[in-house]
């Protein structure tokens, strides 16, 4: 794996690198599944490193079910599944490129389904099991409607393997 356990930690759980510390008693294994079985896989696609932004957080300002905040945190207990979530980034594909190159491989079946955010920075993914996605402030409509057809093409894929079996 590419990716050191640091990383994925909540960034505000203490001091430097190494005051960092898993929020929950499952988070590793929470995020060991989610970086195996889809940020690596990203990272082999694009070919170069790929920046965790972000991984676990204790809270988040701007969503009640954060795939980011441990399942026992959530909110909605109806959100509460065995999944993780990061923001990823890197220095020579932008955004848009991440997240559409995301939800091809969830269409393919390279990565498991689930949600996708694009932000002017970085791109949200989690494995929430159910192709879902959202964009945030700054990402004009021309992309956001090009995010938008990518999805309904992933989930028709799904659909479609799902139905041959």
């Amino acid at each position: 794996m590419n990716y050191a356990a640091w990383e994925l930690m909540d960034r505000r759980s203490g001091p430097g690198l190494h005051g960092r510390r898993w929020l929950r008693a499952g988070s590793r294994a929470r995020y060991q599944r989610l970086v195996t079985g889809t940020v690596q896989r990203i990272r082999d696609e694009v070919g170069g490193a790929v920046r965790i932004v972000s991984g676990e957080r204790a809270h988040s300002r701007t969503a009640k079910s954060s795939r980011h905040v441990p399942p026992e945190d959530r909110a909605d207990p109806r959100e509460r599944g065995d999944d993780a979530a990061v923001d990823l980034a890197t220095a020579f594909l932008p955004a848009l490129d991440l997240a559409l190159l995301a939800l091809r491989l969830m269409g393919q079946g390279v990565i498991p389904a689930g949600g996708v955010g694009v932000y002017p920075d970085f791109c949200h993914v989690d494995n929430r099991g159910t192709v879902k996605f959202w964009r945030g402030g700054g990402v004009s409509d021309a992309d956001y409607a090009r995010v938008t057809a990518a999805a309904q093409v992933a989930r028709q894929a799904i659909r479609t393997r799902m139905e041959v079996g």
